[in-house]
């Protein structure tokens, strides 16, 4: 795990982990740091959870980076690990090299747009064996040439057929202070410089000009880490600017976003860019209408006109008009919101997500005459 913090990385990981369990795969999360809440979800979890820290990738540095390398790599061996999965590319730079010293197959998940690598860079990729995109867009802008051998999209997939809580909608008002009649427009994401708060900023002020009967709720980190506290006081500056201030209801890290997720009537996502947002399905999957920034992997995921609406990158008003749209029109929010659950159902759900890791899984580790084992009929292999 590349960082001690928790967000879509850390929770799509924990998802891979759970999913393969049937097929006999174990799951051993190395964890950035010592007690971080990405050591705490994976515990909670009933996962082994390791601590290590890092030593950055560096010619100047080799040495350093060699010995902590191979200190990691008698760390895997130690506790038989069979495979190397690395949640992300600073992951990648983290533990790949130790991986091949062990002797292991080392697998490295691509999840965000990564179109400039430098050459120091890219030269240490070459430890690792197969990339994993989470989108089509992510493989094609990629800064580092991956053949289709060494690359292979796999769609993320998530729960389809949860049970709505009924109850969500007046409690999260409550605890909110959230008046009956206003609606919750609501964003899962950290307030990092990688979302676009500044667009939604200036979309709000539009779309209280319209209908003031509205609240915006974010549910993410902002104070873990310094420069989530940094942004989180630029974007408060932001909201003042915009005098909507008073609209937005800062949640910060919640381990019942299911529950936030059911009380929102419109979800947005304002982004600069995305791999592909597990949000945005988890959006879907509770029957939300989705209204999101058209960069990255969002338009793999998002069916424009059919399960939510598109806008480009930076344009405030056309985010305002496609959350008046949603906000006024009850019917074809509901329409949307039936829609996504349905797709999301056929085309991202969880069973076809394990299905696809296991394979992967098996490729690496030569088990591909295995085709459809699982826990009962496949020793158990341990990896991260």
């Amino acid at each position: 795990m590349p960082w001690p913090t928790v967000g879509g990385t850390e929770q799509a990981t924990l998802r891979i982990a759970e999913a393969v369990r049937p097929y006999g795969f174990e799951s051993v999360a190395f964890c950035f740091g010592e007690r971080a809440p990405v050591h705490e979800i994976f515990a909670a979890a009933g996962f082994e959870t390791v601590s290590y820290h890092p030593v950055e990738h560096s010619y100047r540095r080799v040495w350093p980076f060699l010995r902590y390398s191979w200190r990691l790599a008698r760390e895997f061996k130690r506790r038989r690990v069979d495979l190397i999965h690395c949640a992300d590319l600073l992951a990648g730079y983290h533990a790949a090299l130790a991986g091949r010293m062990a002797g292991l197959p080392v697998l490295c998940h691509i999840r965000c747009c990564y179109d400039q690598l430098s050459r120091r860079d890219r030269s240490f990729l070459w430890p690792i064996n197969r990339f994993i995109f989470v989108s089509r867009d992510t493989w094609r802008r990629f800064a580092h040439k991956v053949s289709e051998k060494r690359g292979v999209v796999i769609y993320d997939g998530i729960e389809a057929d949860r049970v709505v809580d009924a109850n969500a909608a007046r409690d999260v008002r409550r605890e909110f202070g959230v008046p009956d009649e206003a609606k919750i427009v609501g964003m899962v994401a950290r307030v990092a410089p990688a979302k676009d708060y500044a667009t939604l900023a200036r979309a709000a002020a539009r779309v209280v000009a319209v209908y003031p009967q509205v609240r915006f709720l974010i549910v993410g980190d902002h104070s873990e880490r310094a420069e989530y506290r940094e942004h989180y006081r630029e974007v408060k500056e932001m909201l003042r600017a915009n005098r909507v201030e008073d609209l937005f209801i800062f949640a910060g890290f919640r381990s019942d976003v299911a529950r936030l997720l059911d009380a929102m009537d419109v979800f947005a996502l304002s982004t600069h860019t995305e791999g592909l947002p597990l949000v945005v399905l988890e959006a879907m999957a509770h029957g939300k209408p989705v209204v999101a920034t058209a960069v990255g992997g969002v338009p793999e995921a998002v069916v424009d006109g059919e399960t939510g609406l598109l806008y480009g990158h930076g344009d405030d008003e056309g985010l305002a008009t496609h959350l008046l749209v949603l906000l006024q029109d009850e019917e074809k929010a509901r329409s949307f919101g039936a829609n996504g659950r349905r797709i999301v159902r056929e085309r991202w759900n969880r069973e076809r997500f394990a299905a696809d890791m296991a394979r992967v899984y098996r490729e690496a580790l030569g088990l591909t005459g295995l085709a459809e084992v699982s826990s009962g009929q496949l020793a158990e292999f341990r990896g991260i």
